[in-house]
């Protein structure tokens, strides 16, 4: 959560470099994580923060991840989607978020969101979130242009979504559906590690990032 707060407070003190472009709603979901990852904490422990009234989900806190993760990959399907110019590519990440949004609707016919993180739903979208990069990056080949661009933002946030989620969901779905494996080799430890990682990139983005370059 630190991590988190230091991020936020770079984006903001940096935002008029982009404040215009398709990522000027991005200190927002920052923000969200946080507070999200806040409201998770105290849900998870503490009796008298809930939800819910019925004791079996009291402490559960899964409900708000799962909307968080629709929002988050909600957001960046569009922000993608409005930076590429190829009309192929642009429907594709039409498809892909269709087939998120429905991988979610059945996930809800065999998964309770109130109890467990819709997993297979989340590995999904973070699937086609990695897929909407490599479109990203592939438009900018077929431009004639260079994949590595140290001053434009995108291509920090990119790889920074990038090298977490390419990971993300294998570690997600071992976690719920093999426990014993996230224990025996401290996956959440690389989780954490990864989020770093991430974080990290990002921060480096919006201090490195020129207004000028961003596309």
């Amino acid at each position: 959560m630190i991590g988190y707060a230091i991020t936020l407070f770079v984006s903001l003190a940096t935002y008029r470099k982009y404040y215009d472009t398709a990522l000027k709603y991005f200190p927002i979901i920052i923000a969200y994580t946080l507070f999200n990852e806040i409201l998770g904490y105290l849900v998870r422990n503490y009796n008298e923060i809930s939800f819910f009234q019925n004791l079996k989900y009291s402490n559960f806190n899964d409900i708000i991840y799962n909307i968080y993760a629709v929002i988050f990959f909600g957001f960046f399907f569009r922000v993608y989607w409005g930076l590429i110019d190829n009309p192929k590519y642009r429907k594709w990440i039409m498809k892909v978020a269709t087939v998120t949004i429905l991988a979610y609707l059945l996930s809800l016919l065999f998964q309770n969101p109130l109890d467990t993180n819709l997993y297979y739903a989340i590995a999904i979208g973070s699937w086609s979130l990695i897929f909407c990069i490599i479109l990203y990056f592939r438009n900018k080949m077929d431009l004639n242009q260079k994949i590595y661009q140290p001053y434009n933002l995108m291509f920090w946030v990119s790889l920074a979504l990038l090298s977490f989620y390419i990971i993300f969901p294998f570690l997600y779905i071992i976690g719920y559906t093999a426990y014993e494996i996230w224990v025996e080799y401290e996956l959440r430890a690389v989780l954490r590690l990864l989020i770093a990682i991430m974080y990290s990139i990002l921060i480096v983005g919006f201090i490195k990032a020129r207004r000028k370059a961003f596309s």
